[in-house]
């Protein structure tokens, strides 16, 4: 028996007792459903009986191709009997994906009518329970639908195992086709042992003149070792000048002008190799100093930044603080302002008073002309009556004393008329003046009045122009900030950049280090670069020395000139 037949008898012997086992399990879940939904008892029964038949063809599945095709009918049939036990639960369509997990374990068989087989009969279990009895095939009702999207997904599974299982077939043909092909390479190499005996009689008489031969060509062959040895020797300390000056014989002149051709590029090479070496430590050494300066002034920057924008901010805060002090001496001006006016209308009520009192004095004074004037008529008909009693005689004294006494009473009242003349006189001298003085003070509060005015129109501007300062200066602030954000962000990206330079010329540092090991043609020896001096715009550029109080001062001095 063949290779390819004793590989799949034994697969096939146990695919049979694979297909047993599972043909066990399949009936123990036969039970387990039974005993879980409280049917199915002739189901189980079937299963079980199944089960012993597929254990009894599990023998004979080696050999005979009709006790696997009956196997995988078997074991679809066991399955097609789990889902009819399940019927009307959940797990029925479940359960269905056991026909494909029966079809992949025949699969094992090898042998692609077996999988046919059990195909079909999955498609006419569909087919025909769909139609007759759909309960036991489907939860819920069958139909043309369902059976076709179980059929192409049973199609495509069984496509696949038919072609596995026809590409293992082949791989044992090939196995086989190997294993004779090797039997025939034994056989030639038999015969080329035998020709190799009577070749190797011939090398026997022929061996003199090889020695000879072989005894030259190792002198000549240990010359040339030793020769390259001595070159790989410099060329391992890391001398690239090394070259094969002796020439080696016809057979291998070619490997010595190799050699020495290839040693000349080499050398070529780490020349260029040095000098772009050095460029890239000397321009790594000046990246990382700009690198280094451009950091310190991003930093001083910030610096500076940082306190600018806290000098406009306090500043921000202080024009607030006097645009609200401005609009607070705003309004007092304009209530100081409307107190003026009302000044100014109790003056002018005043000056209308003093007038009117002026005019009750003139009055007045005319009424005491007028009294004057009866005192003295009266005076002069009390000497009349006076003159007229002494006449009289005795009958007279009494009319005389009563003359005398109305001419004492006029003379009294002219008195008193003179007085309050006097007094009026005086009174009216003081009107005058107080109304001078009234009129004066009118003409005072209207230019108070006026300055009032003006005074409020400038603080009023003040507190608009410190409203509009303080805005601008909001805005000032707010770019000064977001310049302060930015300046920072450039100042950590300066930093990596500075650490990205730092890293290259410490690489480059390396790499010079590394090619100085090599001793090449015309080449100067590389050395590590010292630090090269910072340049002198950079050394002698002045650190910024505006501070935030500084700012304050020069703020607060333009601010009190305003």
């Amino acid at each position: 028996m063949s290779i390819k037949s004793e590989t799949l008898a034994a697969q096939r012997q146990t695919g049979g007792l694979v297909v047993a086992a599972c043909s066990a399990l399949l009936t123990l879940a036969a039970g387990a459903a039974w005993l879980t939904f409280g049917q199915g008892l002739i189901a189980t029964g079937g299963a079980v009986v199944l089960t012993v038949g597929l254990a009894v063809l599990s023998r004979q599945t080696g050999e005979s191709a009709v006790a696997r095709m009956a196997q995988g009918v078997g074991l679809m049939a066991q399955v097609s009997l789990l889902v009819a036990i399940c019927n009307g639960h959940l797990w029925q369509i479940d359960m269905h994906m056991a026909y494909f997990a029966a079809l992949a374990v025949l699969a094992i068989f090898a042998d692609w009518p077996v999988i046919l087989v059990a195909a079909a009969t999955v498609a006419l279990h569909h087919l025909t329970l769909s139609f007759l009895l759909p309960a036991l095939v489907f939860n819920g009702g069958g139909g043309i639908g369902r059976v076709l999207v179980h059929a192409v997904i049973l199609v495509a599974e069984a496509a696949t195992l038919i072609w596995t299982a026809v590409s293992s077939v082949r791989m044992l043909d090939s196995l086989e086709d190997a294993r004779v092909a090797s039997e025939r390479a034994t056989e030639a190499v038999v015969a080329a042992e035998a020709e190799k005996r009577e070749v190797f009689a011939q090398e026997e008489r022929r061996s003199g003149e090889r020695r000879q031969h072989e005894i030259e060509a190792k002198a000549q062959m240990a010359a040339m070792v030793d020769q390259i040895a001595h070159a790989l020797n410099r060329l391992a300390a890391g001398d690239l000048t090394c070259r094969i000056s002796t020439p080696f014989t016809d057979e291998f002149e070619t490997i010595r002008e190799d050699f020495n051709q290839a040693m000349e590029k080499l050398g070529r090479t780490m020349n260029g190799v040095v000098g772009q070496a050095q460029d890239i430590r000397h321009g790594a050494d000046e990246m990382s100093q700009a690198a280094d300066d451009l950091s310190m002034r991003t930093e001083r920057q910030a610096a500076s930044l940082n306190q600018t924008s806290t000098a406009l901010q306090e500043v921000t805060i202080t024009v607030r603080s006097t645009a609200e002090t401005a609009q607070q001496a705003a309004r007092l001006v304009t209530d100081a302002r409307e107190e003026a006016d009302r000044s100014g209308v109790v003056v002018t009520d005043a000056i209308h008073a003093v007038g009117g009192i002026e005019q009750s004095a003139h009055k007045i004074s005319q009424i005491i002309g007028v009294i004057d004037e009866i005192a003295f008529q009266t005076n002069l008909l009390a000497l009349n009556a006076g003159v007229e009693a002494a006449r009289a005689g005795d009958a007279g004294r009494g009319f005389a004393v009563v003359a005398m006494e109305v001419r004492a009473l006029a003379q009294r009242s002219a008195d008193a008329a003179k007085e309050i003349k006097a007094l009026i006189a005086e009174s009216a001298t003081q009107v005058e003046q107080g109304v001078d003085l009234v009129g004066r003070t009118g003409k005072a509060l209207s230019g108070i009045v006026e300055k009032v005015v003006q005074v409020a129109d400038l603080v009023g501007r003040i507190a608009a122009t410190a409203q509009e300062q303080a805005a601008g200066l909001n805005q000032v602030t707010a770019a000064v900030r977001e310049m302060d954000d930015v300046t920072q962000q450039n100042a950590a990206m300066v930093e990596e950049t500075t650490a990205a330079s730092h890293r290259l010329t410490r690489e480059a540092e390396a790499l010079s280090q590394i090619v100085s090991q090599f001793a090449v043609d015309g080449a100067a020896p590389v050395t590590s670069a010292a630090p090269r001096p910072r340049r002198a715009a950079a050394a002698a550029r002045p650190r910024p020395t505006t501070d935030a109080r500084a700012l304050q001062a020069r703020v607060a001095e333009t601010w009190d000139e305003f």
